[in-house]
């Protein structure tokens, strides 16, 4: 059987993303590339194992004005939790969603966030569509978040400036763990490996740090 893609190759592994067999170069070179590939397929995971992130000096991170230590991250690991868990859940639930999309959603919310600091109200918007899907998505549920922690913890209500910190962490680690394959989604897959399946807080969760 020759490869679905190429048609000259022998076909030596099944591809989910053309429903067919194909042979272990075109998986190679077309893997997120042109295929926009699941990431329950098992090339793709061993691909991301293998694949090495674009290299970026901490000069070049993100923010680097903001400052996140490791005991700001031990005292508000459900916060990170909780906001890696939104992420991932508006990236899968949002059609066509890669680490281009999550980078510019993270990107809008943070600007969100840091208006509100000057106190006005006003949303920066994704300049894409399935990125402001992702950051719709993950924007309701830390306002959901932020309400619940108002009514249990009325005396310990959830800080903007908090919420800021992790998403800034969350865009540095997307800048370390990123490809230059145009429908990566090397970063996504990081993320979903650190969360639970069943539900979005776990109690004693284990530090996540970038």
């Amino acid at each position: 059987m020759l490869c679905k893609i190429c048609g000259k190759r022998r076909a030596k592994r099944y591809c989910p993303a053309v429903s067919g067999d194909i042979c272990p170069i075109c998986c190679g070179t077309e893997r997120e590339v042109t295929l926009f590939c699941p990431l329950e397929c098992e090339y793709l995971r061993e691909g991301h194992r293998r694949e090495k992130p674009l290299e970026v000096l901490d000069k070049d991170l993100a923010y680097p004005e903001i400052q996140i230590t490791e005991e700001f991250l031990v005292a508000n690991d459900e916060l990170m939790l909780f906001t890696i868990y939104s992420l991932v859940q508006g990236a899968l639930r949002t059609a066509g969603a890669v680490d281009f999309d999550v980078m510019a959603a993270l990107e809008a919310t943070i600007q969100t966030r840091r208006t509100l600091d000057s106190g006005l109200a006003y949303e920066t918007r994704a300049e894409n569509t399935i990125a402001a899907s992702v950051q719709r998505l993950l924007g309701a549920s830390l306002d959901d978040y932020s309400r619940e922690m108002e009514e249990n913890e009325p005396l310990s209500p959830l800080r903007n400036s908090d919420v800021q910190k992790i998403l800034v962490l969350l865009l540095r680690m997307g800048q370390r763990n990123r490809s230059e394959r145009p429908r990566s989604r090397l970063f996504i897959d990081l993320l979903r490996q650190m969360t639970p399946d069943t539900a979005p807080v776990q109690q004693n969760s284990p530090l996540i740090i970038e």
